[in-house]
C-alpha cells in the first residue's frame, strides 16, 4: 500500500481583508481612548492654584493666591522675612477670592438657592473630580439672607471675611472659611485679566 500525502491547504487572506480587520480593530480600541481624551480636555477648567494674582489688593481686598494656603508652603511657614509674611493670610482679611463652586458635605442640585458652598482653585472634569484637599478648601458663608444659585464648576467671584475653620483636623472639610461673603459668577476671561 502507497503512502498517501496530505496536503493541507494554506488558508489565505486578502490584502483587502487584513486592511478591514486592522480598521476593525485600530477603530474599536481607538474610539474609548480618544473619546476619554474629548471628554477629558472639553470639560475641564483652568487650574488656579498655581496662578499669580496681577495685583494683591482689588480696592479694599487682599486678592487671593491660592498657593498661599497651602500648609507645606514654605511661604506660609516662615514669616520672619517680610516679604513671606505678606502671603500669610491673617483671620479677619477682607479676601476677594476666584475659585470654583462644588458643593460640601451634602448633594447640593444645580440651580438649587444655598447661603453656603465650597469653593476650590480646581473644578476637576467630567472622568475626574476636583481634588479635595483641605487646605485649598473654603467653605462659603454668604451674608445675611444672601443666597445664589447653585451651579457645579462654576467659575465664581467671592467677597467676605477670611477665617480658619473651628471644626477639628478633618480631612475631607475645608480648612478655610470666608464669613458674611458675597459671591457672583465669573467670566473665564476673568482669569486673564487678574492672573499670571
Amino acid at each position: 500500500m502507497g503512502r498517501r500525502v496530505l496536503h493541507k491547504r494554506k488558508a489565505t487572506v486578502s490584502r483587502g481583508e487584513s486592511i478591514r480587520v486592522l480598521l476593525l480593530v485600530t477603530v474599536f480600541a481607538g474610539v474609548p481612548i480618544l473619546g476619554t481624551i474629548f471628554v477629558t480636555a472639553s470639560t475641564s477648567e483652568a487650574d488656579l492654584s498655581e496662578l499669580t494674582p496681577i495685583n494683591d489688593r482689588a480696592g479694599s481686598y487682599a486678592v487671593l493666591n491660592w498657593s498661599a494656603l497651602v500648609q507645606d508652603n514654605p511661604l506660609v511657614q516662615e514669616p520672619s522675612d517680610p516679604e513671606k509674611a505678606r502671603l500669610r493670610m491673617a483671620a479677619g482679611t477682607d479676601l476677594q477670592a476666584l475659585g470654583y463652586m462644588l458643593d460640601g458635605e451634602r448633594t447640593i442640585s444645580r440651580g438649587e438657592w444655598v447661603r453656603e458652598f465650597i469653593l476650590l482653585p480646581e473644578a476637576g472634569n467630567l472622568m475626574h473630580p476636583a481634588h479635595r484637599i483641605r487646605d485649598q478648601m473654603i467653605t462659603i458663608h454668604l451674608e445675611g439672607g444672601q443666597r445664589i444659585q447653585f451651579s457645579p464648576r462654576a467659575l465664581t467671584w467671592v467677597w467676605g471675611s477670611f477665617g480658619v475653620s473651628p471644626e477639628p483636623s478633618v480631612r475631607s472639610k475645608p480648612l478655610y472659611t470666608l464669613e458674611r461673603a458675597r459671591a457672583k459668577l465669573a467670566d473665564r476671561a476673568d482669569i486673564q485679566r487678574y492672573f499670571k
